[in-house]
């Protein structure tokens, strides 16, 4: 399908007084089900309160209608997302804010070649990085590749975003807590050392302690983090 047929399920969220920066936001869920609440409405609000216009897109997830593997729906999608965000001409700036599940669209997207020169940051909440076969989360895995998908092979590779780090990889933010019991923390850290190699700045927040899919965390004085992220925030697009 042409991407300008594509059916896209993107939710604009304006902010009251809108600065020229906007983030498209990708709920997690293991692509099996979106969060859509406490990884897409929650941020996009929370994005709004500091003058950021949010877009949060509802991306292919493997269900009866769309059975597994759903590869490579959610990228065309999240692509095409970006592209027309850009056509709106609302925003000068754009980046791209994934969780989980999610996390791994954004960092897919973010080092794809035809999405690095219309994104200028992404945010990483405790992301799926890798698609290889004994590091992936393995049901993020299954349902977007398939049970079928061998180790190795060019659409697993091409799934996992730390090697498509490039020179031209945007800024980007991770956070993740140390002893996460779903999506190991290897997965941002592979990131991070794969923009480390490439001279690509980024900034890593782990946590010692804390679940999976802990949101935002507003409010819990354990697990917050969204106060790191706001001052990375100002000092790379709000305060530039």
């Amino acid at each position: 399908m042409a991407a300008e047929h594509l059916e896209l399920k993107l939710e604009f969220y304006p902010a009251p007084t809108a600065s020229r920066t906007g983030v498209l936001i990708l709920p997690g869920g293991g692509y099996e089900f979106l969060s859509l609440d406490n990884e897409g409405i929650a941020p996009a609000r929370w994005l709004n309160s500091l003058n950021i216009n949010a877009w949060v897109l509802s991306y292919t997830v493997a269900s009866p209608l769309t059975p597994a593997p759903i590869f490579p729906a959610p990228q065309r999608e999240a692509l095409e997302a970006v592209r027309r965000i850009r056509a709106l001409g609302r925003v000068d700036r754009l980046g791209i804010w994934g969780f989980s599940a999610g996390g791994h669209l954004a960092a897919v997207t973010a080092t794809h070649p035809s999405a690095v020169k219309e994104l200028d940051f992404a945010i990483l909440a405790y992301p799926v990085i890798s698609m290889a076969a004994g590091t992936a989360h393995e049901e993020s895995r299954r349902y977007l590749l398939g049970d079928g998908c061998e180790a190795g092979s060019d659409i697993e590779t091409s799934m996992c975003a730390e090697k498509h780090v490039g020179e031209s990889t945007p800024p980007t933010f991770l956070f993740h807590t140390a002893n996460d019991g779903t999506v190991s923390v290897q997965n941002p850290l592979g990131f991070a050392v794969a923009m480390a190699k490439h001279g690509r700045p980024f900034e890593i927040l782990v946590l010692p302690d804390g679940p999976h899919g802990v949101g935002l965390a507003l409010g819990d004085e354990k697990l917050s983090w969204t106060g790191e992220l706001e001052r990375w925030l100002k000092g790379l697009v709000l305060d530039g």
